[in-house]
């Protein structure tokens, strides 16, 4: 290889590499923050959904700020992506979730700047009028979060529903789960992102 050559690529290697980091960038979500609190600098992207009705997404979450931040996944939900007026019901996120190479699961997680996690998140659908979605189904984080009443009520019931079952991480406890969230989505109807004319007489 030419020395000319040879210095055109290191030059272009630091370009490419840019070029790389702001797609990515592009390609996250920016999460949500909890109601009543600031706007924070979180981002996150879906890596793949395995199940139907109810399942585990699998997501990367990156600090994109300067300081450390803390995930949360309570109250956070799933748009299938397409068209809203055919598509699948959305899956709302319910219980502990567990990082990548860990045993054990947790209800927040702190990241540093630029440090990045991923994470799966049990999912139950929020929508029980709608068809139920399978492990194709490509899905994109909400624009909000549900409304922190709706969540921990839901939150608050599927804890109950699960005991007998071992816990809302229980596989056991999937059905119990489930059957909460839609009671308790059902109560009072709260529009959220990704409705559509299956919504209209709701």
């Amino acid at each position: 290889m030419s020395l000319v050559l040879r210095r055109a690529l290191l030059l272009l290697i630091p370009l490419l590499c840019a070029l790389g980091s702001a797609a990515r960038a592009d390609s996250l979500a920016a999460v949500p923050a909890m109601e009543g609190q600031p706007k924070g600098h979180l981002g996150l992207r879906v890596v793949s959904y395995n199940g139907g009705t109810n399942g585990a997404i699998t997501v990367e979450v990156t600090n994109q700020g300067q300081s450390a931040e803390t995930f949360i996944a309570q109250g956070l939900f799933f748009v299938p992506n397409g068209d809203a007026n055919s598509a699948p019901q959305r899956l709302g996120a319910v219980g502990p979730f567990q990082q990548r190479g860990t045993t054990t699961r947790k209800d927040n997680l702190s990241l540093a700047p630029g440090e990045s996690a991923t994470v799966t998140l049990d999912v139950y659908c929020i929508d029980s009028h709608r068809s139920s979605p399978s492990s194709s189904t490509q899905f994109h984080l909400g624009a909000t979060r549900m409304p922190r009443d709706l969540s921990n009520q839901i939150n608050h019931a599927a804890t109950q529903a699960a005991q007998p079952y071992g816990g809302v991480s229980a596989p056991a406890a999937k059905s119990a789960v489930q059957s909460e969230v839609w009671k308790n989505r059902d109560k009072k109807w709260i529009k959220l992102d990704g409705e559509g004319a299956q919504e209209a007489t709701k």
